[in-house]
């Protein structure tokens, strides 16, 4: 499948993942588990991220995110370790498994198959298997996102009805599917030629990142993200000149029904400071009826728009020629 037709089925690949984590058999866990610690990088890690922002009132223990070659020197036989690889060869994450085993640490793997699945397989270790598809883990966020929220609730660290939550999202996303697509090109239209700045609330920190990836793989540019109230007491000074740069930005302001309060009133007051700067702002609402229902419904906004944006651009989103050179090149080391 190309990247279009990929982004299309988003809805096709929720309502699979729904299956799968219904169907979901993992091992309970055993006494004394106190911290949880993902692994993963690019598109298998930014579903950990999305899964930990979305958690992070409802499971009780520690939850982190590591995108490195090394864990944290607290990982050992307490931690619920997760390794989330859609290839299953990611040389960071194979790291980062191989260190969680030597430490005794309670391991859960996600991924299609490579190196990961077939030790995982040898050690009898717990595998939450994705589809193998095509090889493009930033089009296939729905399945890993979705069997790690199944996941914790099976585990009983989770009590929320990721089921029913997902459900809603999917029927959201269906029923939305052509007016999805025209915003994205209207945004895509409105972002063309100029550096895209992405503001929204710190909960949401990790959809509009992925957004960013999205700019950076699909319509090869880059693009800036930050968070209220973060940004308020740094980034925002940098504001301050009025320089050639900032007529080059077009900001972009994400929306949920989740935003805390004082941080609407925050957006509100940045927006004249980036009117007077820059170009003039544009704001992106969720729709749906929870947290994550906005926030798949932005995921997918967002990919349409990161595709539209390269048609624009007269590039072909699907292929990532530069990081395949930089996996060359580590691979003659």
């Amino acid at each position: 499948m190309n990247m279009e037709q990929l982004i299309a089925s988003f809805d096709v690949q929720l309502e699979e993942a729904l299956s799968l984590g219904q169907n979901l058999k993992l091992s309970a866990l055993p006494q004394g588990i106190n911290n949880i610690v993902l692994a993963g990088l690019g598109g298998s890690g930014i579903g950990g991220n999305i899964a930990q922002s979305l958690v992070s009132q409802d499971v009780k223990l520690p939850f982190i995110v590591c995108k490195n070659y090394k864990l944290p020197a607290f990982v050992g036989k307490n931690t619920l370790f997760i390794a989330s690889s859609f290839s299953g060869n990611t040389e960071e994450t194979l790291a980062c498994f191989e260190e969680a085993y030597e430490r005794k640490a309670h391991i859960i793997v996600i991924s299609s198959g490579g190196s990961i699945t077939e030790i995982a397989e040898q050690r009898r270790i717990d595998t939450i298997k994705l589809p193998a598809m095509a090889a493009c883990p930033r089009a296939h966020l729905g399945y890993s996102m979705i069997s790690l929220l199944f996941a914790f609730r099976q585990l009983g660290l989770s009590q929320t009805d990721w089921a029913m939550q997902t459900q809603e999202a999917l029927q959201n996303i269906r029923k939305q599917k052509q007016s999805i697509r025209t915003e994205a090109y209207q945004i895509a239209s409105q972002i063309k030629g100029f550096m895209p700045i992405v503001y929204a609330d710190t909960a949401l920190e990790p959809v509009i990142v992925r957004f960013r990836q999205q700019i950076n793989e699909n319509a090869k540019q880059l693009c800036h993200t930050a968070v209220l109230p973060e940004m308020n007491h740094n980034e925002l000074v940098g504001w301050h000149h009025s320089d050639t740069f900032l007529k080059s930005v077009k900001v972009m302001i994400v929306h949920t029904d989740y935003d805390h309060e004082r941080v609407m009133h925050r957006m509100t007051i940045c927006q004249n400071i980036f009117e007077d700067k820059s170009q003039a702002v544009t704001h992106i609402y969720a729709q749906g009826d929870s947290l994550l229902g906005q926030m798949l419904y932005l995921i997918h906004l967002t990919d349409w728009v990161s595709y539209e944006l390269a048609q624009q651009k007269q590039v072909d989103p699907f292929p990532v020629k530069v990081i395949d050179y930089l996996k060359s090149k580590l691979a003659e080391i």
